[in-house]
C-alpha cells in the first residue's frame, strides 16, 4: 500500500477526530462525577447539619434538666441547717437542762431538809410530851 500525504493527513485527521472524541467524552464523565460528588456531599453537608442540630437540641434539654435538678439541690440546701447553727442550737439546749437539772437537785435538798427538820421537830415535840405527860402523871 502506498501511503501518500493526504492518506497520512487523513489518518492523522481522522485519529485526531476520534482522540478528541475520546477526550470529551472522559471530560462529561468527569464533569458528571463531578456533579454527583457535589450532589453527594451537599446531602452529607446537610445531614450532619441535622445531625448538629438534633445534638444541640438534645444538649439543651439535657442541661435544661440538669439545671432544675441543681436548683432543686439548692432549695433542698438552703432549708438545711448548717453545722454552726446546730451547734449554737445545741448548746443553748445543754445550757437550759443542766440549769433545770440544777434547780431540781436544788428542790430535791430543800425537800429532803425540810424532811429531815419535820422529823427533828416531830421528834422532839413528842420527846416533849412525852416529858410533859410523864412530869403531869408523877406530880400527880
Amino acid at each position: 500500500m502506498e501511503w501518500s500525504l493526504d492518506t497520512l493527513k487523513a489518518l492523522i485527521d481522522a485519529n485526531d477526530l476520534r482522540y478528541q472524541q475520546r477526550f470529551d467524552a472522559q471530560q462529561e464523565a468527569v464533569n458528571a462525577a463531578l456533579v454527583s460528588q457535589e450532589k453527594a456531599v451537599a446531602a452529607a453537608l446537610s445531614a450532619a447539619d441535622r445531625a448538629v442540630s438534633k445534638a444541640e437540641l438534645a444538649s439543651e434539654k439535657r442541661f435544661e434538666s440538669v439545671n432544675e435538678f441543681r436548683g432543686t439541690l439548692n432549695d433542698y440546701t438552703s432549708n438545711l441547717v448548717t453545722r454552726v447553727e446546730w451547734s449554737a442550737g445545741h448548746q443553748a439546749l445543754v445550757e437550759k437542762v443542766e440549769g433545770l437539772t440544777n434547780r431540781l437537785n436544788m428542790m430535791e435538798g430543800r425537800s429532803r431538809g425540810i424532811g429531815s427538820s419535820m422529823a427533828t421537830v416531830i421528834a422532839v415535840v413528842t420527846i416533849a410530851v412525852a416529858i410533859a405527860t410523864a412530869v403531869i402523871v408523877l406530880t400527880r
